[in-house]
């Protein structure tokens, strides 16, 4: 082969992959108008946006402007005032039962809420497609065996078997561990079924049929063909396994359980143990976790329907 050939396959290679990328950014282009055309969308990503800055300045606060004596989550304490207390210029949140800055809290809270959050949505997403794209490739024994798993895990209630590991594991239970946990469950049961019958009807399609006549191997068609197009479907349920496992850690946090890092779960959980004892505990102390964990858990679910939305044309179109 000459120079000038090699030349000619290089640049003819260039060419196809210029088009591809240019292919691919029209098509996300498209997919961010869409995405950002759903209003509800628009306010998850502005929550999302808002909890991010949360998790990024705590760190910040306490290294500069917050003493940690006062402002620590854990051992925080301002001898000044009564506790717990009402919003303040030095305590924006005000105090908590044992004298810790509930708006520190709240900040600190929202670290391990998001390591919970992807690791839940990253597992999820792993196991949805391993299972889906199995059963829908191979199917007969292979999908018999993976539907049969995945229809007896849906039936098992998530959140109180975390309760139960929580219980079992205590301190032990970290906010990676409780989203990975939270994510092999989710993404085994509910996330394999609906994502399987996408890869199902994916499979009949026209273009996998001539992949495999031209001789494709699985490996090619899997990884070329139906992951990309199960792609849409499986983001959405990313998000919607990010609210389950927040809700879940709060669920197991308000049991008292779960205590090995500061959450807002636990907060509501003080909040109300304090109530057995003295009913005129300040308002803050306790709406204060519950909206910021009610919020957090919303805004992945207003990005699911932007992201449902992006992926509803295609799967009517495929």
């Amino acid at each position: 082969m000459t120079n000038a050939t090699v030349n000619i396959h290089r640049k003819n290679r260039w060419d196809v992959w210029q088009l591809q990328f240019h292919a691919n950014l029209r098509r996300f282009r498209g997919d961010c108008v869409v995405f950002f055309r759903n209003r509800l969308a628009v306010a998850g990503v502005l929550l999302l946006s808002v909890f991010s800055l949360m998790a990024i300045i705590h760190p910040i606060l306490l290294a500069t402007v917050w003493p940690p004596r006062i402002y620590n989550v854990r051992t925080g304490f301002d001898p000044m005032i009564m506790h717990p207390s009402l919003p303040s210029a030095t305590h924006l949140l005000g105090t908590d039962t044992i004298g810790r800055d509930v708006f520190s809290m709240l900040l600190a809270a929202t670290q391990p809420a998001f390591v919970i959050g992807i690791t839940a949505a990253l597992t999820t997403a792993i196991v949805a497609i391993t299972v889906a794209v199995l059963s829908a490739y191979y199917r007969g024994i292979v999908d018999a065996i993976f539907t049969h798993i995945s229809d007896a895990f849906l039936l098992v209630p998530i959140p109180l078997l975390l309760v139960i590991l929580a219980t079992r594991f205590g301190q032990d239970m970290t906010p990676a561990l409780f989203g990975t946990i939270y994510g092999l469950m989710a993404g085994i049961g509910g996330g394999a079924i609906v994502i399987r019958g996408q890869a199902i009807s994916i499979m009949e399609k026209p273009f996998i049929e001539a992949a495999r006549s031209s001789g494709s191997s699985a490996w090619h068609i899997i990884t070329a063909y139906l992951i990309p197009h199960i792609l849409p479907l499986t983001c959405v349920y990313m998000m919607l396994s990010i609210t389950g496992a927040i809700v879940a850690d709060g669920f197991a946090s308000f049991f008292g359980l779960n205590r090995g890092y500061i959450n807002w779960g636990g907060m509501i959980y003080l909040a109300f143990e304090y109530l057995t004892i003295n009913p005129q505990i300040p308002w803050n102390v306790l709406i204060s976790p519950s909206v910021a964990l009610s919020l957090f858990a919303a805004s992945f679910y207003l990005i699911s329907r932007g992201l449902h939305d992006v992926a509803e044309p295609r799967l009517r179109g495929r």
